[in-house]
């Protein structure tokens, strides 16, 4: 044969073969029942809307970008992401000082999960003066810094100074 028709019969068969492929599959109910669908499946139906229906309150939603929050009738929640398929949600009820952490993981039936990490009042939390504090000045320093007028304290402290252990 000649060395042109070979690659030639060789793409013709597979076209015939493509074309074969999307007479028998390439229909909508076929592609259902091997559970798959259209790449852009079609809007849901909406009911249509009443001017007297009450619209629900706006969910407010941070930036993008790893994570995000929403808040909504006395809920705050963020969520961001740690690791492969797993993410985390922080879940902070701001009316009765409620704090819940939660781990999602995706993946096969078998790893998916969704697990309770910690809970906890947190409105004694926000009593705290300081707890665990390593920032620049310490608060009680700040506060007579200010109150001075702003005058420099030679004397304010980091608290990032070895051998600083606070109370």
């Amino acid at each position: 044969m000649n060395s042109w028709i070979q690659p030639l019969l060789l793409g013709a068969g597979f076209g015939v073969a493509f074309l074969l492929g999307r007479g028998s599959a390439g229909d909508a109910a076929s592609l259902a029942a091997q559970g798959r669908g259209p790449v852009n499946a079609p809007p849901a139906p909406t009911a249509p809307t009443t001017p007297t229906e009450a619209a629900p309150p706006p969910l407010v939603y941070g930036e993008e970008g790893g994570g995000s929050a929403a808040s909504n009738n006395g809920f705050l929640a963020v969520t961001g992401s740690y690791g492969v398929g797993t993410s985390v949600l922080y879940l902070v009820d701001t009316v009765n000082r409620q704090l819940a952490v939660y781990e999602a993981r995706g993946g096969s039936a078998e790893q998916r999960r969704i697990v309770l990490v910690g809970a906890r009042r947190i409105d004694l939390d926000l009593q705290l003066r300081s707890y665990n504090d390593r920032s620049e000045y310490e608060y009680d320093r700040l506060e007579k810094l200010f109150q001075s007028g702003g005058k420099a304290d030679d004397e304010v402290k980091t608290g990032l100074e070895p051998g600083n252990q606070r109370k």
